[in-house]
């Protein structure tokens, strides 16, 4: 989507007083996007921005004025980045706005992390709904979110971006697998970084159904993926193309969306289809298992390490992808959005639709979980990254579990 002309227009240079005086904004635009809605993407021009290597971290405040009311629009709020050079980012104007004129400015200052949408992090006390940027590498951010914060309160979910070109299936990997397929998508979305612990599913719903709740050594129970849902105790009945209806009294997906659309405007958090799930466990690799072509318990939590007792804590036991996602094969089987009625998911038309049938009562999984063991032959396969399998709608499981996703709209 673009804007069709620009209905806000403004341009306006700022020094940042916090900062050298080197580094400069600019506004260049503010275009409403057509047919006409409250989006606006602000177009903007950051000179001596944000250098990660130095550890120095900035954010940009946007500051408009619309018929003598000002608006501040905290840069992390919308993912408005602070390094060099031109940048797009949107943002939602407060409803009724029809003015023609904006002005518009903008500054920067310090920030305490980096700036960007790289990830999503949503607030479980009160709703709020902020972005943060990746560090110098992955493997810093990687430190900064497999900490308790993201594993309670907060929940943390990464971007797949849009463009990227993400190989998926392969039926010499597992033979009921996909096809082997390359993707381009035109959205981001996000996914969690950890599927949902049982302290998250606690705070949203006020409950914990699951088997696994003991505290065993090395592991803090809180932190350990929520088990025993069923994807109808997350979604309710509605079909996997149904948006969820936002609720505070629904399901975990409906009171999640409810609490981040009160806060923040923000809903549309679901299960991922397959293919989106795959798209993220793969991180952009292409070989049997999402780190390659042999199978490691480096990388996975499986019965060779947990002595097929339970699950463990998510973060704690296994390496996680090349995009800083953790237990993506193992610990718990994970719902994916999608029923049995595709047979071939390079079928589909395009990784964010999911496969619904109308009749079917199957739903998809993936992942592998905790009681598996890799000389497991039967069951081993589940640990591919192609490898699709599926289980009754209402089904509830010790081994099962569920990680959340957002398609950017």
């Amino acid at each position: 989507m673009s804007g069709k002309s620009v209905l806000l227009a403004t341009v306006a240079l700022y020094a940042a007083a916090e900062l050298a005086a080197a580094t400069t904004i600019r506004v260049n635009s503010v275009a409403q996007r057509w047919p006409w809605n409250n989006k606006a993407d602000i177009r903007y021009t950051i000179t001596g921005g944000e250098d990660l290597s130095s550890s120095s971290f900035h954010k940009v405040v946007f500051t408009a004025v619309i018929e003598g009311v000002t608006n501040t629009i905290e840069g992390s709020s919308i993912g408005a980045s602070a390094k060099e050079g031109t940048h797009t980012v949107t943002w939602e104007l407060p409803s009724g706005i029809k003015s023609e004129t904006c002005t518009m400015s903008a500054t920067i200052g310090e920030a305490a992390f980096p700036s960007g949408n790289d990830y999503m992090i949503v607030n479980l006390v009160n709703g709020s709904v902020h972005y943060e940027g990746l560090y110098a590498t992955q493997e810093a951010s990687n430190e900064r979110y497999n900490t308790d914060a993201y594993k309670e309160d907060l929940l943390v979910l990464r971007k797949v971006p849009a463009g990227g070109t993400y190989p998926t299936g392969n039926n010499t990997f597992y033979a009921n697998a996909n096809s082997a397929k390359t993707w381009t998508t035109d959205r981001d979305y996000y996914i969690g970084v950890f599927p949902v612990t049982q302290y998250q599913y606690r705070k949203i719903t006020g409950t914990n159904p699951s088997i696994h709740q003991s505290t065993i050594a090395g592991n803090n129970a809180n932190h350990r993926p929520v088990d025993y849902v069923s994807w109808t105790n997350l979604r309710g009945t509605a079909s996997p193309t149904n948006a969820l209806v936002p609720s505070a009294t629904g399901t975990f997906l409906q009171r999640l969306n409810h609490l981040s659309q009160t806060a923040s405007g923000l809903s549309g958090f679901d299960l991922p289809t397959e293919l989106m799930f795959e798209i993220a466990e793969r991180a952009e690799t292409n070989a049997v298992y999402f780190w390659g072509t042999e199978i490691s318990t480096d990388y996975l939590v499986c019965k060779d390490n947990t002595s097929g007792q339970s699950t463990v804590a998510t973060g704690t036991t296994s390496l996680p992808n090349r995009w800083g996602l953790y237990d993506m094969a193992g610990n718990v089987n994970q719902w994916c959005l999608d029923d049995t009625s595709l047979a071939n998911l390079a079928n589909a038309p395009d990784p964010f639709t999911p496969a619904y049938g109308g009749s079917a009562t199957q739903r998809q999984l993936r992942c592998g979980n905790f009681n598996t063991a890799t000389t497991d032959a039967t069951y081993s396969v589940r640990f591919r990254a192609s490898c699709r399998f599926s289980s009754s709608a209402g089904a509830l499981n010790k081994g099962i579990g569920f990680r959340v996703a957002i398609v950017a709209r």
